[in-house]
């Protein structure tokens, strides 16, 4: 693959990887104007939302068995251009079936995409390189899903619900001309390490691996429980409208956005230890000095910067984090380490909210609730910062170790 092509690879992989994630919550705002249109109940409406997330989460294993079997650029433009069909079935679905039928596809071939996406951008790169080019892919995907809300909303102010399908359209046909430009030749590698299972089994008996993957895992339940909490606490105890509301939930992207590639770079330069410790323990702080304010009513500048802090520190430890779990193994093992690091990511954004919402059914005051969810999202910081700690330990016990072979 030409040099000079390889950051235009990067932006077609976080192009595809943003477009996934933004269609997990963009039809959330469209779901009880969607069961107007086909006169469901809103448990029926319900299913739009799960039959995408279901086979996306189902089919992360099996994607990475299959991203070593074919070359890059068919398996990228297959998926992506599924991923339009599907889209353009759910806009001009004239039943409720065919809608769920069009969710389902978008679902199949956006596990391809997610799987895919963080193996080939640290494929591509140098190892010199892959801090930034993990920065840029852990900074895309997470805003996709907290964006998808916003998008939502802005087209559905404009349009009836069939847009928030159709926007995908022209970001899958940019997407697909940017991977033909640069993916031709790319390929992850052969299968002489064996089967992407086994290749799985074998990363998670490494210690660096393991405890970087359960480090993210718990960064994914902050944000997740974090995003569950704090509409009810900004509307019920902070009394903050809904406009000023959307603005300071939009910190934590913010955050994320400016040091996911800051880190990255970084990472580059002096090694990714650092910055998974420093990103872990700004999280950790963070979500303390929220604890700290979030069961009373403050001002929406004092809960602005303690979010941006969290997501200041979510997105400096990603990077890094990740690029740590892409060089643990050979290049070979990068798509079974992508399915690994992108089902701890789904399973994280459910385990957050789900936990939280459990232990609300055992309280009976809101400011309870709110105190309790924020102390449940405290502990997930600990562990992040334990795991993160764990992973950077045995990352640097194990090179002293083929240090001293050599």
């Amino acid at each position: 693959m030409p040099n000079e092509r390889r950051w235009l690879a990067v932006t077609a992989i976080g192009l595809s990887l943003f477009l996934s994630a933004l269609d997990a919550t963009i039809v959330a705002l469209a779901l009880p104007s969607i069961a107007q249109h086909f006169q469901l109940s809103a448990s029926l409406a319900s299913i739009v939302t799960l039959s995408y997330t279901i086979p996306l989460t189902v089919l992360i294993l099996p994607s990475g068995d299959l991203l070593g079997r074919f070359r890059t650029l068919p398996t990228f433009i297959v998926a992506v251009s599924g991923f339009g069909l599907g889209s353009i079935t759910c806009g001009l679905a004239s039943s409720f079936p065919l809608l769920v039928l069009g969710r389902v596809i978008q679902g199949c071939f956006g596990a391809v995409i997610a799987t895919q996406g963080i193996a080939v951008a640290a494929a591509i790169v140098s190892p010199g390189e892959r801090g930034r080019a993990m920065g840029i892919i852990g900074a895309l995907a997470p805003l996709g899903s907290i964006a998808g809300p916003g998008i939502g909303g802005l087209l559905l102010a404009h349009f009836d619900w069939s847009a928030v399908f159709f926007v995908n359209v022209p970001m899958c046909l940019l997407a697909a001309l940017l991977g033909v430009l640069s993916l031709r030749g790319v390929r992850l590698g052969d299968r002489r390490l064996g089967s992407a299972y086994r290749q799985m089994g074998g990363l998670l008996r490494r210690s660096p691996f393991l405890g970087g993957l359960l480090a993210f895992f718990w960064s994914v339940s902050v944000g997740a429980a974090l995003y569950y909490i704090l509409p009810f606490d900004l509307s019920a105890l902070q009394h903050i409208a809904p406009p000023a509301a959307g603005v300071i939930l939009l910190c934590v992207p913010l955050g994320m956005g400016l040091m996911g590639p800051l880190g990255g770079y970084f990472t580059d330069r002096y090694g990714a230890k650092p910055f998974i410790l420093t990103g872990s323990v700004l999280l950790f702080i963070g979500s303390l000095l929220l604890t700290l304010v979030a069961q009373s009513h403050t001002s929406e500048l004092n809960l602005a910067w303690r979010l941006l802090l969290i997501g200041s520190g979510i997105g400096l430890f990603t990077g890094p984090n990740q690029t740590l779990l892409m060089s643990v193994g050979a290049r070979e093992t990068m798509g079974a380490a992508s399915a690994l690091s992108n089902l701890a990511g789904r399973l994280g954004s459910v385990c957050g909210p789900l936990v939280v919402s459990l232990s609300w059914t055992f309280l009976a005051s809101f400011p309870a609730q709110i105190s309790v969810g924020m102390v449940i999202i405290d502990c997930f910081a600990v562990l992040n910062l334990l795991f993160a700690w764990v992973s950077v330990q045995r990352r640097s016990q194990h090179l002293s170790a083929a240090r001293e072979e050599v």
